[in-house]
């Protein structure tokens, strides 16, 4: 038997199975199975045929049902027991096995071919294995891949081996990735891991971009407490003066979640950027500071200043784990 034996008019039961079926390979493709898919027939996985009520209309679905065999790659299953045998066939436990094979016709069929990000995902799995024997390095990019739809899979993973070759700069990791990846410089954000493993070190040794801080003082205290502004306006007024609130503070103007970022920290993971004046009027101040800032100290009163919407009340929070308690000020 042909495909031509298959009903040219399709029963409706039947096509919502084969779009079930490709619903099935597109929740994972067939490069990530070890098997075939084995599909149970049943009123819980084709309700659209169990629901039929006529024998004889149910007798038309199944026999389209079995014309599919002759397909390359489907198999229906069925229970051979002596006590199943008479039985309805759709009675008998029945299952349809999918090989890779029938993934084209399916797709034909029901007129959905892989998108584009299914096919380049399924061809970075082939590239990754092919050119990497490290198997926790393997892991590690099939997890997250680097996805540049623009490029092949070959050709991203040959920029990722030229990153050795960059290891002995002194770079950040947005300058590795503009370098290797056609100026895309955020495209190895959270990939550290991968890089590290392909470099065989314990860290990656590209640093994320500083968050860059401006710092404006109010005081003249070297121990003064710390305010930190999330709005640039607000900022402005009270490093000129014009709001009395930020009297006796130093303030430090970081945006969003800037503030939270643990790297802020170190001194390779923020930039300071002081208003003129601060250090010649005194230096003591601005050594302190950044003497706090890059040091462990959690105990110097630290203030947040910033909205108090759904966005702003996040943010201030977020700040409590890099930099102790944190309070409003009055």
């Amino acid at each position: 038997m042909s495909g031509d034996c298959i009903p040219e008019h399709r029963p409706t039961a039947l096509t919502a199975l084969l779009n079930a079926l490709v619903d099935r390979i597109e929740a994972k493709p067939f490069v990530e199975r070890r098997r075939d898919i084995s599909f149970p027939l049943s009123a819980g996985t084709w309700p659209e045929f169990f629901s039929i009520a006529l024998h004889g209309e149910r007798m038309f679905v199944w026999g389209a049902l079995e014309a599919l065999q002759t397909q390359p790659g489907f198999a229906l299953v069925l229970d051979q027991r002596r006590g199943q045998r008479d039985l309805d066939i759709w009675e008998r436990s029945p299952k349809l096995v999918i090989a890779a094979q029938a993934e084209a016709f399916l797709r034909d069929e029901t007129g959905r071919q892989p998108s584009a990000v299914v096919a380049w995902m399924a061809q970075w799995r082939q590239a990754v294995l092919a050119r990497f024997s490290n198997a926790a390095l393997c892991e590690r990019l099939l997890s997250r891949p680097i996805l540049i739809l623009q490029r092949s899979p070959e050709q991203v993973l040959e920029r990722l081996a030229g990153i050795p070759a960059l290891a002995s700069e002194n770079l950040m990791l947005h300058e590795v990735a503009g370098r290797q990846f056609w100026g895309l410089s955020k495209v190895l954000n959270g990939h550290q891991e991968a890089i590290a493993l392909l470099l065989d070190m314990e860290v990656c040794p590209f640093p994320d971009k500083p968050v860059q801080l401006l710092v404006a003082v109010r005081t003249a205290d070297p121990a003064a407490p710390i305010l930190f502004v999330e709005n640039a306006a607000t900022f402005e007024a009270m490093a000129a003066g014009r709001l009395s609130a930020a009297e006796g503070f130093v303030l430090i103007y970081a945006s969003g979640y800037k503030a939270s970022a643990r790297r802020l920290r170190q001194p390779v993971g923020s930039s300071v950027y002081f208003a003129p004046g601060v250090f010649e009027r005194n230096a003591a101040l601005g050594i302190s500071i950044l003497a706090w800032l890059h040091g462990t100290d959690v105990t110097r009163p630290v203030y947040f200043w910033g909205d108090l919407d759904f966005s702003g009340i996040p943010v201030g929070r977020s700040n409590s784990p890099t930099f102790g308690r944190l309070n409003s000020p009055t």
